[in-house]
């Protein structure tokens, strides 16, 4: 197979989309080829030989669809007859039609709870669309191959490291309402109020316009709370550098609303670290653990219930013990070679 593969970034110290590469390389490993076509890239990425790189820019709309468009076409004419668009359905509608009037065959990675017209339409043109679990593409269509998400299990290996004392807590993802870190600070508060000695660690900033002003809004309540000296503010934390806040940290606090499963919580997984969420998604991916799952969910929003799960964990005699079972899983279903080379089967069994 010689695979075209479409997405926004190809940096690995991007904070969001640092593994990327890791994608690449495992891709690379099951195909003929690969070309890697991306708003931007970073030059000296290593990448293996088999993979080669084409940047359409940023600038203009028009210029960057024309310069899209122009690729596609050289891509075809290469020989390419498989294509993949990552996470952005955009770019799959802009595949299309080149893809259809070449023969090749068009999919769409997607992991997401939110739907919208663009996303229907992609889905309407693809062969096939896969995703990280059901409750990841919230569309009913045969179409739908759940694979697992992609983590690699070396970069968050805890490598049997304890927790540092006193005991962090941490957060990750893009400072938003829709990621309610808002409730991790109360969270915390209501931690110190009971005597203990705990910090946290906000890993992620703003990245759309109307971020900024709720930034704002989450300093205000860490300074109203009094906690200034007990949040460390790290912001966008490249790709290769955040594995080490998984390893140091004690529990994960994963108070996000958005409806899929989020890879931080799958990160925090394979580095054995247990975690507190109320992403509605992850229900069904841990009942083989029957009572334990309890302890790892928390209701939306409720900041004392997290506190409470936070707690429950920080004193907990056998973090280690469910810390194994839980990267455990990350190896079975989510492993970043193993689900590359599921696309690529699946890919070429739709020939």
């Amino acid at each position: 197979m010689k695979l075209l593969f479409l997405t926004q970034r190809l940096d690995g110290r991007d904070a969001v989309l640092g593994f990327v590469p890791r994608w690449v390389e495992g891709l690379a490993r099951e195909c003929e080829r690969v070309r890697v076509v991306a708003l931007d890239a970073r030059e000296d990425e290593p990448l293996p030989e088999n993979v080669d790189v084409r940047v359409v820019g940023r600038r203009g709309r028009l210029r960057r669809w024309l310069r899209y468009r122009r690729i596609l076409r050289e891509a075809f004419a290469d020989g390419f007859d498989a294509v993949l668009a990552h996470m952005v359905p955009r770019y799959a509608l802009v595949a299309a039609g080149p893809a259809r009037a070449a023969g090749a065959r068009l999919f769409l990675w997607y992991t997401h709870g939110s739907v919208d017209r663009r996303l229907e339409r992609a889905v309407a043109l693809a062969q096939r669309v896969f995703t990280a679990n059901a409750e990841s593409l919230r569309i009913d269509t045969p179409k739908r191959c759940v694979t697992g998400h992609g983590i690699d299990l070396d970069h968050f290996d805890a490598a049997g490291r304890d927790p540092e004392r006193p005991p962090r807590l941490l957060v990750v993802g893009r400072v938003t309402p829709r990621k309610d870190p808002l409730t991790a600070v109360g969270a915390l508060e209501r931690l110190v109020a009971e005597g203990r000695d705990v910090h946290l660690d906000l890993v992620g900033d703003a990245l759309a316009p109307g971020d900024a002003e709720y930034v704002a809004r989450v300093r205000a309540a860490v300074r109203s709370a009094g906690l200034d000296g007990r949040v460390a503010w790290h912001g966008a934390v490249p790709y290769a550098e955040v594995g080490e806040l998984y390893r140091r940290a004690s529990v994960l606090l994963h108070p996000s609303r958005t409806g899929s499963i989020d890879k931080v919580v799958l990160e925090a997984m394979a580095a054995g670290r247990p975690f507190a969420t109320c992403n509605d998604s992850f229900p069904p991916l841990l009942a083989e653990l029957g009572g334990d799952a309890a302890r790892l969910q928390f209701p939306a929003g409720d900041a004392d219930a997290l506190a409470a799960r936070a707690a429950a964990w920080l004193d907990a005699p056998d973090t280690a013990e469910v810390g194994a079972r839980l990267r455990a899983i990350v190896a079975r279903d989510h492993e970043v070679d193993a689900l590359m080379a599921r696309l690529v089967r699946e890919m070429g069994a739709s020939a």
